[in-house]
């Protein structure tokens, strides 16, 4: 701020007497002939003070006014003639500071000078005072509002002053009847004394004071921080807090922390706690104590260097973040050591790098992946040493291993046969037969015969008997095909073959029995009186019995039990000489208990395929059966959610019709997910990979509709001004979804149903005939069967698309789904909006369990979509749906005035049902929910929130 002193007046005389009397006290002085160009010095200058002429020619009242224009604190002064009339009225009128009459007293003009310049600075200091504290006022409102609780700012009486955030939520008010209260006056009777408490606490001991309530089923904390002016008390801050998630966050880290310990004392592998820096055991569970010898506890403190074989490897991947090591091996106490395969984990704990290793013992794994290498290195020597020729290919007929055979007959080294494809050494018929098996392959006929007729590369012609077999995967895929080729030529060959042949077959029994005895399931052969002929190991573990007391014994005598599964399956292979094949049943084993098994049993034959005994092979199938179970009970298959009993039955039969090719017809009402259904069928299925195209039958007009299924040359029609690709030919190898397959005309059911019986369409405009491998998946909402009654649909095609029929369930028949479906929107639309949903009211949830749901899913959909835009986050609240569907609820489910006593037993009226209570009601109801709910008295939805809360609405 300058601090010149700015003097404006039209005589020259009186302008220079007061310039000289400033200067002389050491001001700096300005002057100015007229109130204007005093204005334009003001603007450029900014002036600490102003002396200006005011009469009957001057106005230098204007200057006060062109300061607050200009922002300015400077004080004006007038200068006024001693002719004039009160002067000081004169002053205040113009909003002067103070007023000199003409002609100047030195002594008064420097005292008005003095007092000038000390008004500016008062002025100057006041205005950065108040700036400070309207920023400090902005910072305190912007904390108060970023505050996610209630704030309240209290006088030393404790009366509010000032609060913010979720008053209502929290305590049924808003913040305009607050200001000015006392604040113990704003809380229920119940817990006013509470807060009185506070208050009283934090004014006598100077310090913070904190109280806890439960109310409404909520967790509110309240702290009390008293202010002080220097050492006397100002008012208090205080915050109010919903930590009910807070609180049950700590009860949920409590229950993890139990369950972790249970995992971690539980686990049959070892686990060790390391830390990374020290590389020293922190902790370990029992398991691995045991594993290396140790007592409980006394694995503590001991270096890892200690523990494994191969130290820096280890600690390689400890240090550099790495989260598994192949295989180590452990060192025991005793020094000898073991086989393991290590996995690590990373974390920090209390400031400390924390690793976690889980070591499995692989001992076992690594003898059976020997024996498997033993295996695979003698069947390489005999297939080299064979005479047959032996090839394998994929799929695509490529082959990928010849053997020495082969490429001797044809004359060409392995380098220049692999990746050739087989059929270049089949005869032109041979490949045809071939190429069909390949194609229609079906698991059921893995194995393809035929005779041919080759030429060996000397050029003599030969007959090569062929054996094709698939090799499959668990899942009955095909891995690839082996052939084997048998020369028939001299197939009574002289004694030196035969001999050969023996050594062949005896090499071959010994890998037989190798295999036999290292296959896990429990094989074992008998004659046909039921007398065991030879058994495995694993037969010997699952049946109880020794060598000694198996073979040339009867089976039945052997298990003691004559209504033993396995038992009856032999009899029955025996009599009828016919294979049981995938038989499940739980079997009692002397050793492991019940187990679930699958039984398969053949006939064996002697050379003259005389009836010999049978062959039983059983396969403990306990952990597939129980992830079939849990299978059963999942939430949703592919993109459907639901896991009512009706969705359960849909995925089964989904998963069915995946692996087919049938002709699938998806029947339901509007928004009930046949689209999703025809999606889930695709996508798990052998078609996955290749397209799914969708038609919408009823949005074309005929003609369009045959265009767009069949396409069209150019020229066909009015329009057409090139080839248009039919949505047929565009979904070749894959599916395609024809949806409200009802609405299409007799003319184009009648160029479907050719479609669909032969495989074969013509383009529109074109007489050409081509053919389609697709998969067909149509869907209406339509009732065909009423409309081939009517004459609309043709009968002949509603039977050829009625193969296999879906029906979708509507939502009404479904709303134990609710629940799922409510939980599963709410977190795409929180995603799509960027908001966090809690979930829904238990109002909202009454109502939507309420509602008959006429547009399906769809509608469900789009009524929360509705919820979600106009929430903030946090709860759906009825407010939040819309007012027309709650209407339409709420008229839908209105009860008379008058209502029944609720027919609820004794046991269920004396006090709220709990958890047994509602238990015991489902077994009484034989687990029907809406029942037991009329039962115990409750809403349906009350039920499904309380089994819901018990983790038992699976």
């Amino acid at each position: 701020m300058s601090s010149t002193i700015l003097v404006a007046d039209g005589d020259a005389s009186i302008r220079a007497l007061i310039k000289d009397i400033l200067e002389a006290r050491g001001y700096e002085v300005e002057t100015a002939s007229s109130p204007a160009s005093a204005a334009a010095l003001m603007a450029r200058r900014g002036p600490a003070l102003v002396l200006a002429a005011h009469g009957k020619d001057e106005d230098g009242g204007s200057l006060v006014h062109e300061a607050a224009r200009l922002g300015l604190v400077t004080p004006v002064i007038l200068l006024i003639s001693a002719a004039i009339d009160n002067p000081g009225r004169l002053a205040r009128d113009c909003g002067a500071m103070a007023y000199v009459q003409k002609p100047v007293v030195r002594a008064q003009l420097e005292m008005l000078a003095r007092l000038g310049l000390a008004e500016n600075e008062l002025r100057s200091t006041a205005l950065v005072q108040e700036a400070r504290l309207s920023t400090a006022q902005a910072f305190l409102r912007s904390l108060l509002d970023a505050d996610e609780g209630v704030t309240f700012l209290l006088d030393e009486t404790a009366s509010v002053i000032e609060c913010s955030g979720p008053l209502e939520s929290l305590l049924g008010r808003d913040v305009g009847e607050c200001a000015g209260r006392a604040y113990p006056s704003l809380f229920p009777e119940s817990v006013m004394n509470l807060h009185e408490g506070a208050i009283a606490k934090a004014r006598t001991t100077g310090e913070a004071a904190r109280l806890e309530e439960h109310r409404g089923g909520m967790v509110l904390e309240t702290r009390v921080r008293p202010v002080f002016r220097g050492d006397i008390l100002s008012g208090f801050v205080v915050s109010l807090r919903d930590i009910t998630a807070r609180r049950r966050s700590e009860v949920g880290l409590a229950e993890s922390e139990k369950q972790y310990r249970s995992v971690f004392a539980g686990a049959t592998d070892a686990i060790i706690l390391v830390d990374r820096e020290a590389g020293a055991v922190m902790e370990c569970n029992d398991a691995a104590a045991r594993a290396l010898g140790y007592e409980p506890g006394g694995m503590r403190g001991v270096s890892i260097r200690g523990l494994v074989a191969h130290p820096e490897q280890v600690l390689s991947a400890m240090t550099h973040g790495g989260d598994r090591v192949s295989y180590d091996y452990l060192k025991r106490r005793n020094g000898t050591s073991f086989p393991v395969e290590l996995s690590i984990s990373h974390f920090t704990n209390a400031g400390r790098e924390v690793c976690i290793l889980y070591a499995q013992d692989i001992s076992r794994r690594k003898i059976v992946e020997e024996a498997l290498r033993e295996g695979a290195r003698l069947y390489r020597a005999v297939v080299e040493d064979q005479t047959e020729l032996i090839c394998r290919y994929g799929m695509d007929g490529r082959l990928t291993f010849v053997n020495n055979a082969f490429e001797r007959f044809a004359g060409l080294d392995e380098d220049e046969i692999l990746g050739r494809e087989v059929f270049d050494f089949l005869g032109s018929m041979d490949r045809r037969a071939l190429g069909e098996w390949l194609e229609h392959f079906d698991p059921a006929r893995p194995v393809f015969d035929r005779e041919v007729r080759q030429v060996r590369s000397d050029g003599e012609e030969r007959w090569i008997s062929w054996t094709h077999r698939a090799v499959l995967d668990d899942r009955n895929r095909v891995v690839e095909i082996q052939a084997v080729g048998r020369d028939e030529t001299e197939h009574k060959a002289a004694e030196s073959a035969l001999a050969l042949a023996t050594e062949e077959k005896e090499q071959y029994r010994l890998n037989l029995e190798a295999t036999f005895a290292s296959i896990p399931d429990a094989i074992l052969t008998v004659d046909s009186d039921l007398s065991i002929i030879t058994s495995n190991n694993a037969a010997k573990a699952l049946f109880g019995f020794d060598e000694e007391r198996s073979r040339g014994h009867r089976f039945e005598e052997v298990v003691g039990d004559e209504s033993n599964p396995c038992v009856q399956v032999l009899r029955q292979v025996l009599a009828t000489d016919k294979p049981v094949r995938g038989y499940e049943i739980e079997l009692r084993t002397p050793v492991m208990g019940e187990r679930m098994v699958e039984i398969n049993c053949s006939p064996l034959e002697d050379r003259e395929r005389h009836h010999a005994g049978a062959v039983l092979i059983v396969r403990d199938i306990s952990h597939i059966a129980d992830l079939e179970k849990q299978l059963q009970q999942r939430h949703g298959f592919r993109s459907i959610v639901g896991r009512s009993g009706p969705m359960q039955d849909i995925y089964q039969l989904l998963e069915q019709l995946s692996s087919l090719d049938s002709i699938v017809l998806i029947l339901g009402e509007s928004g009930t997910g046949k689209e999703l259904a025809a999606e889930a069928l695709h996508h798990g299925g052998v078609r996955a990979g290749k397209p799914l195209i969708k038609v919408n039958c009823s949005a074309l007009s005929e003609s369009l509709l045959e265009s767009e299924l069949f396409g069209h040359v150019r020229g066909a029609f009015t329009g057409a001004v090139r080839d248009k690709v039919g949505r047929i030919q565009a979904a070749q190898g894959g599916t395609l979804f024809l949806d409200e397959i009802g609405d299409i005309s007799p003319m184009l059911q009648l160029k479907l149903l050719r479609f669909l019986e032969s495989r074969e369409y013509e383009r529109v405009g074109e007489s050409r005939t081509y053919t389609a491998d697709v998969r067909i998946i149509a869907a209406t909402n339509a009732n065909l069967r009423e409309s081939v009654r009517r004459g609309a649909f043709r009968e002949d095609l509603y039977y050829r698309l009625n193969v296999m029929p879906v029906t979708m369930p509507p939502l009404r028949d479904r709303q134990a789904d609710i629940p799922l479906l409510t939980d599963h929107f709410l977190g795409v639309f929180a995603d799509n909006f960027g908001k966090h949903f809690d979930g829904v009211s238990e109002e909202v949830m009454d109502l939507l369990l309420t509602y008959s749901w006429p547009g399906n899913v769809r509608e469900f959909k789009h009524a929360l979509e509705h919820a979600c835009i106009l929430s903030p986050g946090k709860t759906i609240e009825v407010k939040h749906l819309r007012k027309d569907l709650v209407d339409q609820i709420r008229g839908q489910v209105r009860e008379p005035s008058v209502q029944p006593e609720p027919l609820v037993p004794a046991s269920f009226a004396v006090h709220k049902p709990g958890r047994e209570d509602v238990l015991a009601a489902l077994v009484e109801c034989g687990g029907n929910k809406v029942r037991a709910a009329r039962l115990l008295g409750m809403h349906r939805a009350t039920l499904y929130r309380k089994l819901k809360g018990w983790g038992l609405d699976g």
